[in-house]
């Protein structure tokens, strides 16, 4: 160990982390929090922006994110740590500065917290929309409270049960939507080109919509938060995360062409249960129950990667101090971050009350507010991988960003490019409220983090990591 190392025994050895989540499970836990965010939770919304051009708009949102995805999966394969964007950024930034490197750690860990526990919250209402379409008796404002309450106990059970029950309905999902697709497409493939007005509201209503459903693309790092939970990470975390958004983004493309193909754009923005609405109209009678019940699983499968990725991060911080040291133990019987759950449980069920507010803006306002601290998190995590090529040529990564140009990953400035023009789409007050959270978080550093933080150099990590049982 490294004499920092020393220092921080009791934190190595109240970091007892289970490897309990192969490749397969870690894909799944990225299908589900991808499919449930971003094709159950944002149709609505999103269809009444683009109208017959939602497809697009999920091409545009995919594209994005898949050159994104590629700047996470390099800096996994480097540090394949608990916390994604909080090491990446505590490492890669502190070449420049010690002190730039933990604010903007302490930025993304934040930003990361706010976006996942405000997601879940969305989740949860969108979950409450579908299960009020088979039990119209039960009111979405009821229902998701519950909802959010029975996931975060499924997680403080421990990793491997909450990672077998996630792949059991990840899968469900997949199949589930890849068929329904099919159905609708051979059903009417001309498409959302039947229609005379193909962009009602112009190239400004598909970005509008872009931005709202770059909330499904944006939960592409909820795998890679679970760094020390992983088998083999450096191999199983950049695949896993590449290959679950590749799947979702072929799988919303599709979708996104087959609702609009099923349903007018108008009903479809109406219905708090879009696809049920699509499959209703293509196969009557239970094509719409069966999709409800997909959507049950799918939503749910999002709200575990909402809260795990969430109360991972804030774990990840605290066991530096960065953050209230509470959130930094672990269950010595069950392996999870228990206080970390609690709490990002306890945020998320606030934030399925914003439903008193009226459901559909619930969820726009709760989306928009997570789609600006996602999507500048990942701005900020393509010019963390620029900085790391320009200052540790040392690293060897296993998984590299392909297109380079003098060692600079041109596609990734692109990218970084692409989530900064994305967050100009955002309304007002979700904006307000984003760029509010990073004032909060930069006198919580400057008042509370600088001088308590016990700072884990990359040694002191390897240790944690390898002390980690399986």
């Amino acid at each position: 160990m490294s004499s920092n190392a020393t220092m921080n025994t009791n934190t190595v050895q109240s970091s007892k982390l289970k490897r309990g989540l192969g490749f397969v499970d870690l894909w799944s836990i990225g299908v589900g929090a991808l499919i449930g965010g971003g094709i159950f939770t944002v149709i609505g919304p999103a269809v009444a922006e683009a109208g017959p051009a939602l497809f697009v708009a999920f091409v545009i949102a995919g594209v994005v994110a898949i050159l994104s995805s590629m700047s996470y999966a390099e800096l996994a394969s480097i540090w394949p740590y608990q916390g994604a964007s909080y090491a990446y950024s505590k490492y890669a930034f502190s070449a420049i500065s010690p002190n730039l490197g933990k604010l903007i750690a302490l930025w993304c860990a934040g930003l990361y917290f706010l976006s996942f526990a405000f997601a879940a919250g969305a989740v949860n209402l969108g979950f409450a929309g579908y299960f009020n379409f088979i039990f119209p008796g039960l009111p979405p404002g009821i229902v998701a409270p519950v909802v959010s309450v029975v996931i975060t106990g499924l997680l403080l059970i421990g990793i491997k049960a909450t990672g077998k029950v996630n792949t059991i309905f990840s899968i469900i999902q997949v199949i589930a939507l890849f068929a329904i697709a099919i159905i609708a497409f051979f059903a009417n493939p001309t498409g959302p080109f039947q229609y005379s007005e193909f962009l009602p509201n112009g190239w400004t209503g598909v970005f509008a919509a872009t931005a709202l459903i770059a909330f499904g693309q944006m939960q592409v790092e909820a795998v890679l938060t679970l760094g020390e939970e992983a088998k083999n990470p450096r191999r199983n975390l950049p695949l896993a995360q590449v290959s679950a958004l590749v799947t979702v983004v072929i799988l919303y493309v599709i979708t996104g062409f087959g609702v609009v193909a099923s349903s007018s754009p108008a009903d479809l923005a109406a219905s708090s249960a879009p696809l049920s609405l699509a499959v209703e109209s293509v196969l009557p009678g239970i094509g719409a129950v069966l999709i409800a019940i997909a959507a049950l699983t799918a939503t749910g499968t999002s709200t575990i990667g909402c809260l795990l990725g969430s109360s991972r991060m804030l774990y990840a911080g605290a066991r530096e101090k960065a953050f209230p040291a509470m959130f930094g133990k672990v269950d010595s019987k069950t392996g999870v971050p228990t206080n970390a759950v609690i709490f990002t449980g306890i945020i998320a069920l606030a934030a399925t009350f914003t439903s008193a507010i009226g459901y559909a803006a619930a969820i726009s306002l709760l989306v928009s507010a997570a789609v600006f601290a996602n999507w500048l998190m990942m701005a900020l995590m393509n010019v963390a991988l620029i900085v790391v090529r320009l200052t540790r040529k040392d690293l060897k990564p296993s998984f590299r960003y392909p297109f380079n140009i003098k060692n600079i990953p041109i596609l990734a400035v692109l990218a970084t490019v692409a989530c900064i023009w994305i967050l100009t789409y955002i309304d007002t007050l979700p904006l307000l409220i984003g760029i509010s959270w990073i004032v909060i978080l930069t006198i919580w550093y400057y008042v509370y983090a600088k001088d308590r933080w016990d700072f884990l150099d990359e040694n002191d990590m390897e240790e944690i990591a390898n002390s980690n049982e399986n």
